[in-house]
């Protein structure tokens, strides 16, 4: 499995996941979509561990538990956390003015218990997708927006962490009620941008999935299907049916 390198802090190894992608970031091809992932085909492993091509792993606290499984709709991404705290990246270009729509399917069966992002201690969710906006001229300048599922904030939710000041989550889910069941969702990044942030969005530099339950020191299990950009008003054909 491709490892990057621990670091002493939470903040400062997620930044280190957000300068990737301001190096050798590729230009999405000209494309009615901008394709993240649909974690099909091959897949590297490590030991236990199955990691999707062209992903990278960062560890802040425990072991990866990432593999890919088959459910009714195809290949799915499963992620599990027994008090351990893992993400995901993949560098992604994407111009905002041209794809402004963050897609994806996820499914929670397990929520860490008690979390909660309004409280730096329970800081915990059982899924979250990151998407990271790197501006020049530093790396410290990154932002970042985490649209996460949450076991106490209310959905709706919009707060800054209160682990690093860069990182603004939106809750896009809350508790139980819909746990077990594959959800779609769609979220305009570029408004979200100009809503949190109060200016013109940068280009997104690359995708993050996450899954922690250490501050917690319970466990949490997620599995994400799809993920894509598309330009306002346009879905997949049949991406958006069912649960």
């Amino acid at each position: 499995m491709k490892k990057i390198n621990c670091f002493t802090s939470y903040s400062v190894g997620f930044l280190a996941l957000a300068s990737l992608c301001l190096v050798n970031a590729d230009l999405a091809a000209i494309s009615p979509y901008v394709q993240v992932s649909t974690f099909t085909g091959v897949f590297k492993k490590a030991s236990s561990s199955g990691l999707p091509e062209d992903w990278s792993v960062k560890v802040w606290q425990g072991a990866p538990e990432i593999e890919i499984v088959k459910e009714h709709q195809g290949s799915v991404l499963k992620l599990r956390s027994h008090q351990s705290n893992v993400a995901l990246y993949k560098k992604v270009h994407v111009d905002l003015d041209l794809y402004p729509n963050l897609l994806w399917k996820w499914k929670v069966t397990e929520l860490p218990v008690d979390g909660d992002a309004r409280d730096s201690e329970l800081d915990d969710q059982a899924a979250g997708i990151y998407v990271m906006f790197p501006r020049f001229p530093g790396f410290f300048n990154t932002r970042i927006i985490g649209y996460v599922w949450e076991s106490g904030a209310p959905q709706g939710t919009i707060l800054k962490s209160h682990n690093d000041s860069r990182i603004h989550y939106v809750v896009m889910r809350s508790g139980r009620k819909e746990t077990g069941e594959w959800i779609q969702e769609m979220r305009n990044v570029g408004q979200d941008y100009e809503q949190i942030f109060g200016e013109k969005a940068p280009n997104v530099g690359g995708v993050s999935l996450l899954i922690d339950s250490d501050h917690t020191q319970s466990s949490s299990e997620s599995f994400f299907g799809e993920i894509y950009f598309s330009p306002k008003g346009m879905v997949k054909v049949g991406y958006m049916e069912g649960r």
